[in-house]
């Protein structure tokens, strides 16, 4: 038996080692990030970029709006040679002053358009920030905004996703296994330094995840970023 017990452990670790070399990693960031810092992090092996390209704006523009860095950052990603680039959008949520979902889609989409812009994924993020106090509408309507997003995102034909973790999602809906749409490619985060798809906690009605965020905030290649990996 234990013979057998060792072969099959061999065999996993096999297969997990052989499907982790198929992964890809991924930086992402949400500051003006020049072209030499995503240089020195494709030369590390960070072979995706995910850029915000919309943000909250609950101070001068506090009905979101698309984030100023989007633009020079994507070009300076560009000329590191990354062509594999997303987008990712930290909606405005919980205010009167909101623009509506549809809008802010409709605002990131047609800056995307007008530019030429080419992105894999669209992003969609999840989760609390106390500072803006978004997400405060409690669960039941946080549920229909996201359902709005839902909506207003199939409408564009866009490829998107949901970046969010177990413990942002109970705490916006309400239920961690509340479902929105479990076919869509699920980003999560979990702070655990490891750069492989383990340790996913189920919500959301997901299986797994596609891509991981493993470490946050990272200052490196004279920046910060967070580091994921993906299938």
């Amino acid at each position: 038996m234990k013979i057998l017990f060792t072969a099959v452990s061999t065999f996993i670790v096999v297969i997990s080692m052989i499907n982790q070399a198929f992964c890809t990693l991924q930086v992402d960031v949400s500051a003006l990030t020049s072209a030499t810092a995503f240089n020195c992090t494709k030369n590390l092996g960070y072979s995706r970029a995910v850029i915000r390209g919309y943000f909250e704006a609950y101070g001068l523009n506090p009905g979101g709006a698309i984030d100023p860095n989007f633009l020079k950052s994507y070009q300076n990603a560009k000329q590191a040679g990354y062509t594999d680039i997303d987008v990712y959008m930290f909606p405005c949520t919980g205010r009167s002053t909101c623009k509506t979902p549809q809008q802010q889609v409709n605002d990131l989409v047609n800056l995307i358009n007008t530019n030429k812009i080419i992105v894999r994924t669209a992003w969609l993020d999840v989760e609390v920030d106390n500072e803006s106090g978004n997400w405060k509408l409690g669960a039941e309507k946080n549920q229909q905004i996201l359902k709005e997003f839902l909506a207003a995102w199939k409408s564009t034909g866009c490829k998107f996703g949901i970046y969010s973790s177990q413990s942002q999602w109970e705490a916006i809906t309400g239920d961690k296994n509340w479902v929105l749409d479990s076919s869509l490619p699920l980003w999560y985060a979990i702070y655990d330094k490891d750069p492989t798809l383990n340790n996913y906690r189920p919500f959301g009605g997901w299986v797994q995840g596609t891509c991981k965020q493993y470490d946050g905030d990272q200052k490196f290649c004279e920046a910060s970023f967070d580091k994921s990996i993906c299938k």
